[in-house]
């Protein structure tokens, strides 16, 4: 197939983070080749209302589209934001930011 196309209904269908129970996260679609040196990849991120999830550092540089909701950051320094749908945030190598909801969130890391 020469594109992937994923429908809105696979946003409920995200597994579960590390048993966050209230962060969901998941690949979505991208590079299937696994010998290709630099490949793609599109994810889903969603965040319920509840507790404070801090995943692990990031390894990488990280981009994403805010396209539902809400969702609260919070880095190292202490330094927070809340992104709404249509934002678009960055998190640099090295960071680590805390997430939370007061409602909920749904974002596209491409």
């Amino acid at each position: 197939m020469p594109f992937q196309i994923k429908d809105s209904t696979e946003r409920f269908k995200i597994p579960n983070y590390r048993g966050i129970p209230n962060v969901y996260f998941a690949d979505l679609l991208g590079t299937e080749d696994t010998d290709v040196s630099n490949p793609i990849v599109g994810a889903w991120f969603r965040m319920e209302k509840g507790e404070e999830a801090t995943p692990p550092t990031y390894e990488y540089d990280e981009f994403g589209v805010v396209i539902e909701g809400e969702i609260n950051l919070r880095d190292e320094t202490g330094e927070t934001a809340t992104v709404r749908a249509g934002h678009v945030f960055f998190f640099p190598r090295g960071s680590t930011i805390t997430f939370s909801s007061d409602s909920y969130g749904l974002a596209v890391n491409p």
